[in-house]
């Protein structure tokens, strides 16, 4: 029987988790204070500013929750204490495994560098790797809405100061049909070279055209891809390109891409033999937890213990984690006692 203490147990893997959507209120008046910025001392009125309004209509506005946060990630103790504030909230939630992506670009407002994020950002993980029995790792983001060589800046920056947690990029933003096409030679170069692996943003608000172009591009996980829904022959494209799609419900909702639980396509995808995992996206912009998006959709399509085990092994097959970890949280994973 599933119930949800037993899943908040269960060693989790997470591959979709923004960190600035994911700041804990409490935590973002801490920032503020100790940078001295205005912010309110009600932290339900600071909550209300982080989460996506009950009647969000569409990507675009779930977005406009991040302009609050942002002014106050631009330094290196502001970055540090966001992701072990990341890392801690995963922790607690019984994830084992969690990659944390973030845009360099946008805390560099008062004039951190590229790498200054980014070890500033590893080091809030790696502290909260030796109070918790966790391990974290470093998507950069590149920004669709940005000039395509400011991006690409950006991934040889990233890629230059060889920070061992930075295991990956990605592509997100406001999603535009066609925009890898759109994106010119200087920014796929750290993709088309396979120095590094990439997961894309693609098919989030109903563009399956971009999973088409994100898989020919040669990308081996999607973000979302909510897009397919009702699409066989985009479902059987990924299930034979052994596609894994980073699935995140209850953001899915907020955006409008689908209705509720009940409406997401977890049956049909595991009909087509897709790989899925589910994932917060934002934990604070959606607030949910890895638990509660296995919860709900345990209770609105029934999952198996079965299923559960086997999207979290997905998860973590699918990382760009080191291969020790890997094979550490897997035997984790494999050694629990639940009815199958």
């Amino acid at each position: 029987m599933i119930s949800y203490q037993s899943l908040k147990q269960f060693p989790k893997a997470e591959l979709h988790c923004h960190l600035d959507g994911s700041i804990r209120p409490e935590t973002l008046q801490a920032i503020a204070q100790k940078q001295q910025l205005p912010i309110s001392s009600d932290t339900e009125v600071v909550r209300q500013k982080m989460q996506a309004p009950k009647n969000c209509h569409n990507l675009e506005e779930y977005l406009h929750c991040f302009d609050f946060v942002l002014p106050y990630l631009q330094t290196n103790e502001a970055l540090q204490m966001a992701a072990f504030d990341v890392m801690e909230q995963a922790a607690l939630d019984g994830v084992r495994y969690i990659e944390i992506r973030f845009a360099p670009s946008l805390s560099m407002q008062q004039g951190l560098t590229v790498a200054e994020t980014i070890q500033a950002v590893a080091q809030g993980i790696a502290l909260a790797e030796t109070q918790y029995s966790i391990y974290g790792t470093v998507l950069i983001i590149g920004m669709r809405q940005e000039d395509s060589a400011a991006i690409a800046q950006v991934f040889r920056e990233s890629l230059a100061i060889q920070e061992p947690k930075v295991v990956g990029l990605d592509l997100a933003g406001p999603e535009e049909d066609g925009y890898l096409e759109q994106m010119r030679e200087e920014l796929l170069v750290q993709i088309e070279d396979k120095t590094i692996p990439f997961t894309l943003h693609a098919g989030e608000c109903g563009c399956v055209a971009n999973i088409y172009q994100a898989i020919a591009f040669g990308t081996k996980r999607i973000g979302h891809g909510i897009a397919l829904k009702g699409d066989d022959e985009a479902q059987r494209v990924c299930a034979d390109r052994a596609i894994c799609i980073e699935g995140c419900p209850t953001s899915n909702i907020q955006t409008k891409a689908i209705m509720d639980y009940q409406d997401y396509p977890i049956r049909e995808w595991l009909k087509q033999g897709m790989i899925v995992c589910l994932n917060t996206d934002n934990r604070t912009v959606s607030h949910t937890t890895l638990t509660n998006e296995y919860w709900q959709i345990y209770q609105a399509h029934h999952l198996t213990w079965s299923e559960v085990i086997q999207m979290n092994q997905n998860a973590m097959h699918y990382s760009f984690a080191p291969r020790e970890v890997k094979e550490k949280i897997l035997k984790e994973m494999a050694s629990m006692e639940y009815e199958k």
